[in-house]
């Protein structure tokens, strides 16, 4: 039940693609897929960033840099 004056936000469709998978080692590692390392030309010492958003991870090429 909505409060008077409160309206039904529409829901925001988010397309995902999988491109692999991966798990994580008893070190808490993880191994990026080939795929995504040749598409985005990762190479080793490239940083990448954890997000949380909306209860899910997302991944980001760092470094990333935070604003005010």
């Amino acid at each position: 039940m909505l409060a008077l004056g409160m309206e039904k936000m529409p829901e925001k469709r988010v397309e995902a693609v999988l491109r692999g998978e991966s798990r994580i080692t008893s070190r808490g590692q993880i191994t990026v897929p080939k795929v995504i390392r040749e598409k985005f030309g990762l190479k080793p010492g490239d940083s990448i960033c954890f997000l949380e958003v909306n209860g899910s991870i997302v991944l980001k090429l760092g470094p990333l840099v935070l604003t005010e």
